[in-house]
This record gives structure tokens, sequence and C-alpha cells, in this order.
């Protein structure tokens, strides 16, 4: 959705003013409290990719999300507020989006219904969401499942990108990534994701469409004298699409995926892809990992591709994060690079204690109040 710039500018402003009236030191977060919570995004992101596989796209702009986080209870809380995203250059547009979101957290599990944002694509490898997702949608709308038990982390989640309706099918992602802790140092890896296009029987003649791709590894971890901390993760990828109007390729594919990073120095990393593909196919990974090109017509069965890169990651202020990533990427026999930047900045208030009093629903007054209102 697009908004004009002067309509952004009116709710931002209306926001810090209703903020600053109640502004105080930020506190951990407790029930009745209120936060203010503000994360800005400067990013840069280029890649340079001529081959069949995937277009050179260029990436450039700032983001905000800013919203009240407000703890409703003891395990519930709410966010509501708005996401912004300018693209620099001459583009006079910024993309606003709402969040509204309901936690609920039982234990170490959390469930989230509405807004969705998401860290590191739910933790999904390149072959199953491309890493450019990180900037054109940090904001997904649909539920969400968190774990975090020491031993295992989990994310699961339902994506909703378009809803049933006259005029419109219905699309959805979900899936989600898991590690279960086996040995220290040693983790069992768990990747799924599927895409789904449907509402044919309702509205539209024609066929529904889904792709789903997954794969189960290993991730070792350890540090090395001179390597620093060091992890290395292994899959074993499949991938299943049905009803892609002219899909020149086999409906199931498989993939061999390894990925090797170093910290030989503080806050800098070298990392290495290997990917090994037959026939595989991921609607919203990485094209470079597939078999069928851009155009929808190139396809190469036997795919090889392989990455390395140098990274850099620091906090240059508290909360405050610059990141540098400089990649070289070898595609069949054709050689491409890339490179992203990005700055993000925390900006948290506190804004109020609010004592909230029990509310029953359906109350006698409530009711009364109906009546009369009739």
């Amino acid at each position: 959705m697009k908004f004009p710039k002067k309509f952004i500018a009116v709710v931002l402003v209306l926001v810090s003013v209703v903020s600053g009236a109640f502004a105080g030191d930020f506190l951990p977060l407790e029930s009745g409290q209120i936060i203010w919570r503000n994360d800005f995004n400067f990013y840069s992101d280029n890649t340079e990719f001529f081959e069949p596989f995937r277009l050179r796209e260029t990436i450039l702009g700032q983001q905000v999300k800013t919203f009240l986080m407000a703890k409703t209870g003891g395990r519930t809380a709410v966010r509501i507020g708005l996401f912004a995203d300018h693209r620099a250059a001459r583009d006079t547009e910024t993309r606003v989006q709402p969040i509204f979101s309901f936690i609920h957290q039982a234990g170490q599990l959390e469930n989230v219904m509405g807004a969705l944002l998401p860290v590191r694509r739910h933790g999904l490898i390149e072959p199953m969401q491309v890493t450019t997702l990180e900037l054109t949608r940090p904001v997904e709308y649909g539920t969400q499942l968190i774990l975090e038990n020491g031993s295992l982390s989990a994310d699961a989640f339902l994506n909703w990108q378009n809803l049933l309706a006259p005029g419109s099918r219905e699309t959805f992602d979900y899936g989600g990534s898991a590690r279960l802790l086996l040995f220290e140092g040693i983790s069992l890896g768990v990747q799924a994701h599927g895409y789904h296009v449907g509402g044919v029987t309702y509205y539209f003649p024609g066929i529904i469409r889904n792709n789903i791709a997954g794969g189960v590894g290993l991730v070792l971890e350890s540090r090395f004298p001179l390597l620093g901390s060091s992890s290395l993760e292994a899959y074993g990828m499949g991938s299943s699409d049905s009803n892609r109007p002219g899909y020149p390729g086999p409906g199931a594919g498989q993939g061999i995926y390894f990925k090797e990073t170093f910290s030989p120095i503080k806050d800098w990393k070298i990392f290495g892809i290997a990917w090994r593909g037959w026939d595989f196919m991921s609607e919203e990974g990485d094209p470079n990992y597939n078999s069928i090109g851009y155009d929808g017509v190139y396809y190469k069965s036997d795919r090889n591709y392989e990455e390395i890169g140098i990274g850099y990651s620091a906090s240059v202020d508290p909360g405050v994060v610059f990141d540098f990533e400089l990649r070289s990427h070898w595609v069949e026999d054709a050689w491409a690079h890339s490179l992203r930047i990005t700055a993000t900045v925390p900006f948290d208030i506190e804004i109020k204690n609010i004592h909230q009093a029990p509310r029953r629903r359906d109350s006698k007054k409530e009711l009364n109040k109906g009546d009369d209102d009739q």
C-alpha cells in the first residue's frame, strides 16, 4: 500500500508527541507497561548476476518499524504500529504496512498472531528463501510459533500473502526451521518451506499449484586455533513442484548443501557455500540453486553453485549494529559478485505503566447497555 509522505509524517509526529509526554528511562517490560519501540534499518544490497538463473538487482533504501509494545498480562502482549519502507534515489513513494500483533507466551513457547517480524528468514537457509527477503519482506502476516529451551530452538510460521476474495486467489507460504542439540557442538537441523496458490474452485478456473522444499542435516560448531569460532552446516535437500504451467523439468528434485564459516578476527567472518542440485526447485529460494532459469524456459538438470564471502558485523554503539558482506559467486561457468551494507538502529522509550482492572466479557452492565440501545 502506498501513502503520501505528508500522511506518514503526521502519523509519526502524533506518535512521538503522545510518547514524549510519558517518556522515561527504559525498563524491562512488565505487566501493564508500554514501550515505544523503533527499529531503523538503512540498507544497500547490490547483486551483479549475468547468468540465466538470477537477475541482477540493486536494493537501496531506509526502513522503520515503529510500534507500541504493551504487555497486557503475565503471558500476553500486543504490538500496535506501522512499518515504512522508502527506496532511495528518485522514488518518491513510501510503502507503509500496519503492525498489529498479539503475542502469547506459555513457558518457553511463544505464539504470535497478526503481523510477524521474522528474524533471518525464520532461520531458513538460502535454497529455502533468498536472503533479499530480509529487506523486501521484513513484515509478514499470519501466525508464528517460536520455541527456545536450550537444547531445542524452532521457528514455524504461516504467512498469508494474498487472501481469497473476488478477483483474488489465495497465496500463502509456510514452514520453518529447527535445531536440536545432540552433543556438545553437534546439532540436528531441519528445514522446510511450502508455497501454495489456490482458490481456483471458488472464483477462478485453473489449477492449484504447490511447491514444497525441505531438508535434514547436521550443524557442527567449534573453535580452532587461528580460525576462531567455526561452523559447518551440511544438509540433504529435496523438493516437489506440482502444476506449474509449462515447467520443463520433473516434479521432484534433490540437492546437497554445505556452508562453512570461520571467524579468525573479532567481528569478522569468512564463509563459503557449495551446492550440487538435481532438478531442485524452491519457489522462494535463491534462484541460483534452482534448475530453471528466470525466464521460465531455460533449464539445466544438474546444477553446481559455489559462493565465498567475507563479512563484518559490529556494534558501533549500544544496540546499533553495522553489517557488511562482500561475496563472490560461481554459477556453473560464470562468475558474479554481490555486496550488502546495513545499519540497524534501535530506539526504545518507556511510555507508561497502566494498572488494568479485570474485565469480564458479556457483563450484565454491557448486556443492559445493549438492550437500552435497542
